[in-house]
């Protein structure tokens, strides 16, 4: 059934759209976020829901603007997201998603309610509504390009236009009857690293390298075509937005290709932040709170400095080896291959929390291959409780969480080494 929606895009067919200055410590982008009991059949039903449809769609090879994917969390923090929090406590609203920006300050949210009875149909709204606010983004960023940059923008239609994939993609829109955008297919990771030639992860060194070279490359590739060029072109834009807007990306100004380049690097975002990662001694373990060891991460801004408190003793171990990575090598960090670093984890571990660690290190480490790939949940779920005590550590200090976040096992911290103080013997741990 094709669902026509006229309805204005503030809006949306389902809850409330709402903006805020930033993103939600915890939340990732496009990840629906449920509210609820994680054990419950509530939960359970709607993770199961969402599994289904994600196979349905790779099923029937559908393309939309956005991956999504769900969560079930018990508790998600809101100090830095007061409108949020107001809509959450006033109407009993369980249900959020988090939108991925288009070249555009703050982030829009869309909170709802749902019920187990509800919830497939809800489910399904949510992302048409996503889905539908992504398509309007777009068309306004084209049209906007088209009002600043006229005799441009006709020459890019006139090239569309005699595009025979731009051909194929709107004439497949117009005979789908599904919510099947009629552009914006994004191409997978898969074809992405066999045209970067790539094998194994694109690590972050890589992805780092090729943010800091995209705006030469728009420059680049508007002389040469160079296949390459246009693969990492395609890589970067397709982070924030569908590959079909690279070529209106091409095509901007120099302060909106700026603009855009700003928004997409994270270590521009760790550029303006002035708060400290601090790793503290103390002299005796929290006997209520465990995780609380000889050594504990704070978060610190002026005369503010707030404990993170880490759900998983492996989380906190793991983000110090990040934290010891990052403050070593700065900018030339690279994809950690984690396997590696049982030694060091097994030694910070017991200086930590006054245990070896190297069997909980094996424990952790045993769904994942000699080729620095997960090949189930066990280092996923210690990523994921990073994620959540470092963000919403974050979301209480009402400071944007971006740079301190992993985003995933390819990933590293965007926080400028100057920003993280640990002590002389810690530091020493990595100058052996």
């Amino acid at each position: 059934m094709r669902i026509i929606d006229k309805s204005p895009m503030d809006e949306p067919c389902i809850g409330k759209l709402i903006k805020e200055n930033c993103s939600v410590g915890q939340f990732l982008d496009n990840c629906i976020y449920l509210i609820a009991d994680e054990e419950s059949s509530f939960a359970k039903k709607a993770v199961s829901l969402m599994e289904e449809y994600n196979a349905k769609i790779q099923e029937q090879n559908k393309v939309y603007f956005n991956d999504y994917d769900l969560e079930v969390i018990q508790h998600v923090e809101l100090k830095n997201h007061p409108k949020i929090k107001e809509r959450i406590e006033q109407y009993g609203d369980n249900f959020v998603i988090q939108l991925k920006n288009h070249a555009d300050s703050g982030k829009n949210f869309i909170v709802a309610k749902t019920s187990e009875d509800n919830l497939l149909s809800d489910l399904l709204m949510m992302m048409y509504a996503a889905e539908r606010i992504t398509k309007h983004d777009i068309g306004e960023a084209i049209k906007a390009f088209a009002k600043d940059n006229t005799d441009e923008f006709i020459e890019l239609a006139k090239n569309a236009i005699n595009d025979e994939a731009f051909q194929y993609k709107y004439l497949a829109g117009l005979a789908d009857n599904a919510m099947q955008p009629s552009f914006g297919m994004a191409a997978s990771t898969a074809a992405l690293k066999e045209r970067l030639e790539v094998k194994g992860v694109i690590t972050h060194q890589q992805r780092m390298e090729m943010y800091s070279r995209f705006l030469d490359n728009l420059k680049i590739y508007h002389k040469t075509h160079d296949p390459k060029v246009a693969a990492e072109l395609d890589f970067v834009i397709s982070i924030i937005d569908p590959v079909t807007l690279r070529m209106l990306f091409l095509k901007q100004s120099p302060k909106l290709q700026e603009k855009i380049n700003n928004y997409i690097n994270p270590r521009r975002m760790a550029e303006v932040s002035t708060m400290d990662l601090e790793v503290r001694k103390v002299k005796k373990i929290d006997v209520n709170r465990k995780n609380d060891g000889y050594y504990r991460l704070f978060l610190v801004r002026d005369e503010e400095a707030l404990q993170v408190h880490f759900s998983r003793k492996n989380g906190c171990i793991l983000y110090l080896i990040y934290l010891l990575d990052r403050k070593k090598n700065g900018d030339k960090v690279d994809t950690l291959n984690l396997i590696q670093y049982k030694e060091l984890f097994g030694k910070l571990y017991n200086i930590v929390y006054g245990i070896n660690g190297e069997q909980f290190f094996i424990d952790m480490m045993k769904n994942y291959n000699a080729n620095n790939e997960v090949q189930q949940k066990g280092l996923y779920t210690v990523l994921k409780s990073i994620r959540d005590d470092i963000g919403g550590t974050c979301e209480r200090m009402q400071e944007p969480a971006e740079p301190f976040l992993l985003r995933d096992i390819a990933s590293h911290l965007a926080v400028l080494p100057d920003h993280i103080k640990l002590p002389d013997e810690i530091m020493a741990m990595i100058w052996c």
